[in-house]
């Protein structure tokens, strides 16, 4: 299908867009809790969040429209790679840090979060918010440029079937990538082994 047979709209007309919670001070000095505090080391693009390393913090003040919700979309604003993450599981209450994002898609049954952060996150985007960065040091995504952000959305069952090859090629990269570092530690092993040898003969 053409993109120009597309809908384009930008991304603040299909999903609700709010900053992380207003941490004042630094995340790890804050009473120890039970509501998790996602900030920008715990989180990788192809990982996802490391929920295991999250801070657990007592929050000052909470609402339950802070915390993070099974479909919300969490994404980076600092830096020169800033890309969005789908949460398919929120483990436990958690909320982000001002470093982010949340973007709550509207009606699930016409976007799919997990296709809005694979768009996202394509080079045409990267491109526009790129351009749209502030800061020259450090880039920084405002709010209007990400609310502004053009997008096209197919139908439903387009977007369920593209992220089938996403997943598919996803998970094969994941093996690859398995496969690689195991035949890497094979020959670190034979080449320690060989070491050893030579040594031994020298000796």
């Amino acid at each position: 299908m053409s993109s120009t047979a597309l809908k384009h709209f930008p991304l603040v007309e299909i999903a609700d867009i709010r900053a992380g919670y207003p941490f004042r001070g630094a995340i790890d000095a804050l009473e120890q809790g039970d509501v998790g505090a996602i900030q920008m080391r715990n989180v990788d693009e192809v990982i996802g969040v490391n929920w295991n390393a999250i801070a657990r913090v007592k929050l000052p003040s909470q609402r339950s429209a802070d915390l993070l919700a099974t479909g919300d979309l969490i994404f980076t604003t600092r830096g020169r790679r800033n890309f969005a993450l789908a949460l398919d599981r929120v483990p436990c209450a958690a909320v982000c840090s001002p470093h982010f994002f949340v973007i709550r898609v509207f009606d699930e049954t016409q976007v799919m979060p997990s296709f809005l952060a694979w768009q996202i996150n394509q080079r045409s985007c990267q491109d526009y918010l790129q351009q749209a960065a502030t800061g020259s040091h450090i880039l920084n995504i405002t709010r209007g440029a990400i609310e502004s952000l053009p997008l096209a959305l197919p139908s439903l069952d387009m977007q369920r079937s593209l992220m089938a090859v996403v997943t598919t090629a996803q998970n094969e990269r994941r093996i690859l990538n398995e496969l690689i570092s195991n035949r890497t530690r094979q020959i670190d092993a034979i080449a320690a082994e060989i070491l050893k040898i030579e040594r031994h003969i020298s000796a």
